[in-house]
Order: C-alpha cells, then structure tokens, then sequence
C-alpha cells in the first residue's frame, strides 16, 4: 500500500515498484543505491519515490546484455598463417 509523506511525494515498496515498473526487485534496488531513482532505505528495505521511478521509467534505456565484445586486430591470435608480401608466398608461423 502506497504511503504518501508531506507534500505530495508517495512511497512505494520495492514491491509494488516492481508490479508498477515490470523491473525485477534487484534492478530497483541498483538503481537506489546507484542514485537513479531516489528512494529512503529503512532498515534492509528499500522505499522508492514514486515520482521518481515514473521519472525513469519515461527516459529510453538499452535493454537486454550488451552482447559479445568483437575481436580487434590485436586480439589476433598466434599460430595463424601470414602472408609474406614480398617473395607473395605464404608462410605458416607457430606461435
């Protein structure tokens, strides 16, 4: 159940800011703790401001893992077949 402290800010449990998000009770708390969303911890559990969650919830975010790092040319590994450019023929070195 919703608290409302004065003025017109409401409090919210993690719970609830969870059924209200769709955001997974341990990404709100990150996000208290990282400072995005503003909230009041008591004890063990989290109070998110209401306001403040509809807040970030209204900015676009990336979603989903970041995916695979691609290879640079320096992350090359050793052992692989060269080409020597000038004799043009192909030389295999073992790293």
């Amino acid at each position: 159940m919703p608290q409302q402290l004065s003025g017109d800010r409401v409090l919210l449990s993690t719970t609830e800011a969870t059924e209200k998000s769709g955001l997974s009770r341990v990404h709100i708390q990150r996000l208290l703790r990282n400072g995005q969303v503003d909230g009041v911890k008591l004890g063990h559990d989290w109070l998110v401001f209401e306001d403040s969650l509809l807040a970030y919830l209204t900015h676009p975010h990336k979603t989903g893992p970041k995916g695979p790092r691609k290879k640079s040319a320096s992350d090359a590994p050793t052992g692989t077949m060269t080409r020597d450019t000038e004799s043009g023929s192909d030389n295999s070195t073992v790293g």
